[in-house]
């Protein structure tokens, strides 16, 4: 299928101290439905979060999971923080983490982070990437 992809817009709070990141997830974590935790995470950092990405919600940007482009034999990274990067692609290969979902927390060298797939493009949900689906 030509122009495939597997994407996944993912979202996060970062905070310094686990206590911190453990309260915010049993916040989120009482919303019943996916698309209300989605919100609340955004609300969340917002106020907490120690990234820049908290003036849009924890914004982090779309990742491309798996594409059918041949050229391609390695993901382009998009975080800047290429740890958190190869820990969300570990948690999706995993099938650790689902849309609308929390994920974490996971420590970085930033700190403690709460993630969440808040949208996800692609007609198959990939678990790695291909860098072909041909």
């Amino acid at each position: 299928m030509v122009g495939f992809s597997h994407q996944i817009q993912v979202r996060h709070i970062v905070v310094d101290k686990p206590e911190v990141a453990e309260l915010l997830k049993s916040t989120i974590n009482e919303v019943k439905n996916a698309a209300g935790r989605v919100k609340m995470l955004m609300r969340l950092a917002e106020k907490y979060s120690l990234c820049p990405s908290k003036e849009d919600g924890g914004n982090l940007g779309w990742i491309v999971l798996a594409e059918d482009d041949p050229r391609k034999k390695a993901p382009d990274p998009v975080l800047e923080n290429r740890e958190l990067e190869d820990l969300i692609r570990d948690a999706v290969k995993k099938m650790l983490i689902n849309r609308g979902e929390l994920y974490g927390p996971v420590k970085t060298g930033q700190g403690h982070h709460l993630i969440i797939i808040s949208n996800e493009f692609g007609a198959e949900r990939s678990t790695e990437f291909t860098g072909s689906a041909l």
